[in-house]
């Protein structure tokens, strides 16, 4: 099934992920789009984070540039597993590939029109985009999660999704 042929305002209710998605457990399948590491690990099972692949997610969410890493905010990875989750509802195993997450004061300086108090230096933030799905479609479902901030940045073809106030902009 195409993804453009989704009707998507029609599709998003409380149970679209399942009466009990949230107690089940929390599972990434991620991409790095400057290295083409992957990661599939599970980060929260039974109430509480599972270190190993945390930890995995998080090295994969690193800064780069700095080779520096950080605790990622857990509110943040569920929302990308929302996200992903949403896609398996209808059978559509679907990988995140992350441009950025975690970035260190340096290289949030370096970014034009990053902002100074970025989410992405907490590890709260994310610059994502999924194969083959638009930047509006990403939103939408990132907006009904209600996790945080959504950035719709069409013309670089990616979404910025942060665990923050909820608000709404394009870049």
């Amino acid at each position: 099934m195409l993804v453009a042929s989704f009707a998507v305002p029609a599709l998003f209710s409380p149970q679209a992920l399942g009466n009990d998605f949230w107690n089940r457990p929390r599972t990434l399948r991620l991409r790095r789009a400057e290295t083409g590491e992957t990661v599939y690990e599970t980060y929260w099972a039974d109430g509480r984070i599972v270190q190993p692949g945390y930890d995995r997610i998080c090295h994969l969410m690193r800064d780069v540039s700095a080779g520096v890493q950080c605790g990622m905010d857990v509110v943040l990875l569920d929302i990308l597993r929302g996200m992903q989750g949403w896609f398996l509802s209808y059978g559509q195993d679907r990988v995140i590939t992350i441009n950025s997450g975690y970035r260190t004061d340096a290289t949030n300086n370096r970014l034009e029109g990053a902002a100074r108090n970025s989410w992405h230096k907490r590890g709260g933030a994310a610059d994502v985009r999924i194969e083959d799905v638009p930047v509006d479609y990403m939103a939408q479902l990132a907006r009904y999660l209600r996790g945080g901030g959504v950035g719709i940045y069409q013309q670089k073809r990616f979404l910025h999704v942060d665990r923050g106030n909820i608000r709404t902009w394009r870049g």
